[in-house]
């Protein structure tokens, strides 16, 4: 009964699915045998990586010169990884975050924000 009803059920879903779908998942089984292959043959996996280069920096409003200069000396680049539709999203020099700092404003009386930018986008 098991190996009548095994078949009869992967006939019913092959034809159940439409052409796109039998063609995707045609790909994908070549692809996973692939790398099945590749595993069975001792090569590690290769896989790309999207990575964005970020700029941090917060800045002040302010016309005291010390501020701006611990603005600049406090500003770092890190990379980060990402997947691949959040890296397609986005564009080298584009504003991921620019918040105003509202607490330092309501205990300082500080006008200052955060800023992270974009630098690179990188393929490994």
């Amino acid at each position: 009964m098991n190996k009548i009803f095994l078949p009869l059920l992967a006939i019913l879903l092959l034809t159940s699915c439409h052409n796109a779908e039998l063609e995707t998942l045609k790909k994908e089984n070549a692809v996973l045998s692939q790398q099945i292959a590749d595993l069975q043959q001792g090569k590690t996996p290769t896989k790309t990586k999207y990575i964005l280069k970020l700029h941090l920096k917060q800045s002040h409003f302010s016309l005291s010169i010390k501020k701006h200069l611990k603005d600049y000396a406090n500003s770092i680049d890190f990379e980060i990884p990402v997947d691949k539709e959040y890296f397609d999203s986005v564009k080298e020099g584009e504003k991921i975050v620019d918040k105003f700092r509202f607490g330092s404003f309501v205990l300082y009386g500080s006008f200052g924000d955060w800023e992270m930018k974009v630098k690179e986008k990188i393929i490994r």
